[in-house]
């Protein structure tokens, strides 16, 4: 009895670290401006508690975890990611965040193999990541009501009002919504109460509805693709799947066109770099030269048009666009084609990429693969899709024989997985673990591996 206690005790304990780690990382980044610098030291502290008390958890198991390809892959990820500080020109950040990983892995490793073969313990893990993220998708309706214009980003000549909730912008908090989808798909399915059907019912619209109205593309996209590959696997029936299947492809048909309704403002767009400066600056030219930032500015660099020549075109935002990110892309692989096997260092994608095109607004490429590339070369890039590809092969394998709970928990932490890469095609965070939504990825693929597993086999 004192052993089932203590066990209860740590388990919710974990729930708590879980919740706390990913709400931190949300608020580090998030719209609440008094709570930046708290929250950035405090998802520090929750991940240490969750680092600790999963190594307890798995330490109650009373035997090491055997090396499967799982952990191979992510062993060698991490440590090509700490070997690469040797050639990194900022070796200590490098190592700090390769670090950093080393424990985000070693926590979900840890919780992995002390749920392995149990989903009946999977899933109230899988289900604090979900109450982590109904807090910040009801958060941000808090501060919806509270405060307006933290909430919802302000529409341009270009851009249409968006929707950021409790994120610091429109593809923030969005990001950890996403990964939410099938765990929220997950609870509603499992739900044998008609209150607690409606509730998650209520809760997987304002997940959807929040990414909709964000406008933001990459999550819409990861989060009902997430959400489909829990729909494909969670029946056990060919029927089955086909009908959940269709049910989520006509949901994502109706939050695209529901997507597009909200314009731009109408009015003048700018007419050239130079009706954003000021008239009186605090330093001036030599007579005779100009400032070259000013009027041509780096970050305007590619896309801009010629000297003398006014942007007399509008570039609204479109269902297909880039956003400027396809010319960032093709820069950031020129720019680690300097250093193809690998790279300029882990950690280092932020000071090697430089924003130089006028149509794209970020200090990264916005590409968890090119940034690996850059990062750790094509070495470090291939370690790190094996992981991928590791995980997806384990659930492809064990999905054909599971079924009733254990097929929808590993359907589900499947789900997130699919979620999580496809939103890594745009943006920067698979290896950023202080991102708001890359302890909730990890937590659930590593989760998968273990809901995929036998009773007490490998891990």
């Amino acid at each position: 009895m004192r052993d089932v206690l203590g066990r209860l005790t740590l388990e919710r304990a974990l729930q708590a670290a879980i919740v706390a780690t990913i709400l931190s990382a949300v608020l580090a980044a998030g719209s609440i401006l008094s709570w930046l610098e708290a929250a950035r030291a405090a998802r520090w502290v929750a991940l240490a508690a969750l680092a600790a008390l999963a190594l307890a958890y798995a330490a109650r198991r009373r035997a090491l975890p055997p090396a499967t390809a799982v952990s191979l892959a992510a062993c060698a990820f991490v440590a090509v990611a700490i070997v690469s500080a040797g050639w990194s020109a900022v070796p200590g950040s490098t190592a700090g965040r390769a670090l950093a990983l080393a424990v985000l892995f070693a926590a979900a490793g840890a919780l992995a193999w002390g749920t392995a073969g149990r989903p009946e313990a999977v899933r109230p893990l899988l289900y604090a990541v979900l109450a982590a993220v109904a807090i910040v998708a009801v958060g941000g309706l808090v501060v919806l009501a509270v405060d307006n214009d933290r909430a919802v980003q302000a529409a341009t000549t270009e851009l249409a009002a968006r929707y950021q909730g409790l994120g610091g912008g429109p593809n923030t908090a969005t990001m950890v919504l996403a990964l939410g989808l099938p765990l929220a798909a997950l609870a509603l399915v499992e739900a044998r109460r008609r209150t607690a059907r409606i509730g998650l019912a209520g809760l997987l619209a304002l997940l959807a509805g929040s990414i909709v109205a964000s406008g933001s593309r990459g999550a819409l996209l990861a989060g009902f693709g997430g959400l489909l590959a829990f729909a494909l696997a969670a029946p056990a029936t060919a029927r089955g799947r086909v009908l959940w299947g269709a049910a989520v492809v006509a949901a994502f048909v109706v939050g695209v066109l529901v997507s597009r309704i909200p314009k731009p403002e109408s009015g003048r767009a700018a007419t050239s770099a130079a009706d954003a400066i000021p008239d009186r600056m605090p330093f001036s030219a030599a007579p005779g030269y100009v400032d070259a930032n000013l009027v041509w500015r780096l970050q305007d660099d590619v896309g801009h048009p010629p000297p003398g020549v006014a942007e007399t075109t509008r570039k609204p935002r479109t269902l297909l666009g880039s956003s400027g990110r396809a010319e960032a892309w093709r820069g950031a692989f020129e720019l680690g084609g300097q250093r193809p096997l690998l790279g300029f260092g882990f950690g280092t994608e932020q000071r090697v990429f430089a924003d130089r095109y006028v149509g794209f607004n970020s200090a990264v490429p916005e590409n968890s693969y090119l940034g690996l590339f850059l990062q750790t070369g094509a070495a470090g890039l291939a370690l790190f899709l094996a992981l991928v590809a590791a995980l997806l092969a384990r659930a492809g394998r064990a999905l054909a024989g599971l079924r009733g709970e254990q097929r929808l928990v590993a359907a589900a932490g499947g789900g997130v997985l699919v979620a999580g890469l496809v939103l890594g095609l745009f943006q920067s965070y698979l290896y950023a673990v202080g991102n708001n939504a890359t302890a909730a990825l990890w937590i659930c693929a590593f989760l998968l591996a273990a809901s995929t597993a036998r009773e007490r086999v490998r891990v």
